[in-house]
């Protein structure tokens, strides 16, 4: 898993998704790109500086979608020094590798259409609530950062324009019908001939393994025999569900909060609204001037909808004739909301509205009455949540008693245990950085080998883990140590043994292979195998690579190998026939996407170097 870890945070296809996932959440910290010292920066690419700021927004991005991917594997792989350095490089080489990329794209004129800059914006996330573009969430992120809609949309035109040009690197590479095919001959090319062991297990009775021997190979491999701390705790545990289960909601409890929280089964009111804005600006009595003579042309007939295509700064409303959505109280700006719920018909239009993002003419397009959900619907959502908030009142109750209990009465866990009706139970061993299913968490772990755990022999702190809590205490432990020698004397011995024993098979292997090239009979039992693929099953792992690396014999002709298999055990391989394979329409695509991203990594790859090698980069990491 680690490995895996390590490898997936490097690659270049890696680097490109890192890019999406930091532009995705650019607006969290975009003031980062709008200020800093002279001399604040990780980096600086030709004229540009790249902020610390910046840089260390990038760096908690990658983190955080480390953590969210890999969960408490990645807290493990964090203690990694070495790692974790090499991980701040990625970063900042990535945010030097993009900058580089956005220049090349402004001096090649890659440029965005309003209809892409308007629909990228649309899909954040960051701007949407229950999965739709909510206009007003979308201002106000802009505001609480320091842009405007204007400013937003150039700054997110840059960041695309460095994604279009990366997909021009990959959109841009082939693979001709001549290379797929002669792949697909490579992949589906088949092998067939035959297999012979010897096992190690043969040679065991052969094979005296001295006390002299065993020492030494204690003595020198200490750090096979080193023993971690471990632990096996006595704890008390809490659990929400048991709780849970406890409780009794009546039938008359339902009713009776059904009857008294109408406003909770009553759906609210809701309205459509559309507006026209014009922002403030540096000129404010402008703005007014404007959103007024606006208005005039309301009033005088102008169709609405038209109009705030036309005069709206609010470049997403006004391509929808100002529409904001159907709307419930609480969901836009107060000052907007106000006014567009004064309006009590269709059709009716607002004074002007004055707002933090600038003024406003507001329109009533739709409106919605309240409906009232019955009973029967929602007896059991009642029910359910009537015992969930009793269970969790009663969970906290004996939650803080058996904190208080523990803190007390720090020597035992009986009394608490007896008191709160729970029971002492026993985990299994843990080590510091391995714990068992259940006790894993990285706050148990650290619980369990602190110091007042376990060498004072103290009840731990409450443990709040996912809907249960815990106290423990230490019920035996090992310190670190490495293994006394007559603790793993057998198991020495049989690793040596094995190892002899496999030595000998295979140097009986290379013997028998000698005489099989001479064209001498040898005694051997072989198993017959016909059309083996590169992917099959049907022999050992190891034996399938070696007889895709064998040179293919001569028409009628053998080839001959010897590998030691993962067991130990020796295998004489013989290759008695090779045969091409065939182009397969089914999969010509998918080998063709495979050749493809190949050389799509390799376009990539080559053009980051090159504009490094033509670039002026100061890192400062």
């Amino acid at each position: 898993m680690l490995e895996k870890i390590r490898e997936g945070a490097q690659g270049p296809l890696v680097k490109v998704l890192l890019f999406l996932i930091i532009l995705t959440f650019a607006f969290t910290g975009v003031s980062a790109y709008l200020g800093g010292s002279a001399d604040d920066f990780a980096a600086k690419v030709n004229d540009t500086e790249i902020s610390r700021a910046e840089f260390d927004r990038a760096y908690q991005n990658q983190r955080a979608m480390m953590e969210q991917q890999y969960g408490e594997m990645f807290a493990f792989l964090a203690q990694d020094e070495n790692y974790m350095r090499q991980l701040r490089q990625s970063v900042l080489e990535n945010l030097i590798e993009e900058q580089l990329a956005s220049e090349l794209a402004k001096k090649i004129g890659i440029t965005q259409s309003t209809a892409a800059l308007r629909e990228a914006i649309v899909q954040m996330p960051e701007f949407q609530i229950n999965g739709q573009f909510s206009n007003d969430t979308y201002l106000r992120a802009l505001t609480s950062v320091g842009f405007t809609p204007a400013s937003f949309r150039d700054y997110l035109a840059v960041q695309m324009n460095r994604v279009m040009l990366m997909q021009g690197a990959f959109g841009s590479e082939f693979a001709l019908p001549s290379e797929v095919a002669k792949l697909q001959v490579l992949q589906n090319e088949l092998r067939s001939g035959r297999y012979a062991t010897v096992s190690a297990s043969d040679f065991m009775g052969q094979v005296d393994v001295t006390d002299a021997e065993i020492e030494e190979f204690y003595f020198d491999n200490q750090e096979l025999f080193e023993q971690e701390e471990q632990i096996r705790l006595a704890y008390v545990e809490l659990d929400f569900n048991d709780v849970l289960a406890r409780i009794n909601v009546t039938e008359e409890d339902v009713r009776a909060y059904y009857d008294n929280n109408p406003a909770a089964f009553q759906s609210r009111e809701s309205r459509r609204i559309a507006h026209i804005m014009v922002e403030f600006g540096d000129d404010e009595a402008a703005a007014r001037e404007r959103i007024d003579a606006i208005y005039a042309r309301v009033q005088a007939g102008e169709d609405f909808a038209e109009l705030a295509a036309s005069e709206s700064d609010d470049f997403f409303s006004g391509q929808e004739g100002g529409d904001l959505g159907m709307l419930e109280r609480g969901s836009l700006d107060p000052d907007i909301e106000d006014a567009g719920f004064a309006l009590s018909a269709e059709g009716e239009v607002s004074d002007v509205v004055r707002s933090e993002f600038g003024y406003h003419i507001v329109k009533l397009t739709a409106f919605n009455p309240p409906q009232t959900t019955e009973f029967a619907e929602v007896a059991g959502e009642i029910r359910d949540n009537l015992a969930r908030v009793e269970a969790e009142q009663e969970y906290f109750n004996i939650q803080q008693e058996l904190a208080r209990m523990s803190f007390e009465i720090d020597h035992t866990l009986d009394v608490v245990a007896e008191e709160l009706g729970l029971e002492v139970k026993t985990s299994p061993w843990l080590r510091p950085q391995v714990g068992a299913e259940g006790f894993d968490q990285p706050q148990l772990l650290a619980q369990a080998f602190s110091e007042e755990v376990r060498e004072l022999g103290l009840n731990s702190d409450l443990i709040e883990l996912d809907q249960r809590s815990l106290v423990i205490r230490a019920e035996e432990y090992q310190p670190a140590r490495i293994l006394d020698l007559a603790d793993v004397r057998d198991d020495i011995a049989n690793h040596l043994q094995a190892q002899e024993a496999e030595a000998l098979a295979n140097a009986y292997g290379e013997g028998l292979l000698a005489a099989l090239e001479a064209g001498e009979a040898v005694d051997l039992e072989f198993t017959e195998f016909a059309g083996v693929r590169r992917n099959s099953t049907d022999v050992p792992g190891a034996m399938r690579q070696e007889l895709f690396r064998m040179v293919p014999p001569a028409e009628g002709n053998t080839t001959f190998s010897v590998i030691t298999l993962s067991n130990g055990d020796t295998a004489v391989v013989a290759l008695t026939e090779v045969t091409a394979g065939t182009v397969d329409p089914e999969t010509q695509d998918r080998v063709q996407r495979q050749l493809e991203g190949q050389y799509a990594e390799l376009a990539y790859r080559a053009l980051l170097e090159a504009l490094k090698a033509n670039a002026k980069i100061e890192r400062r990491l």
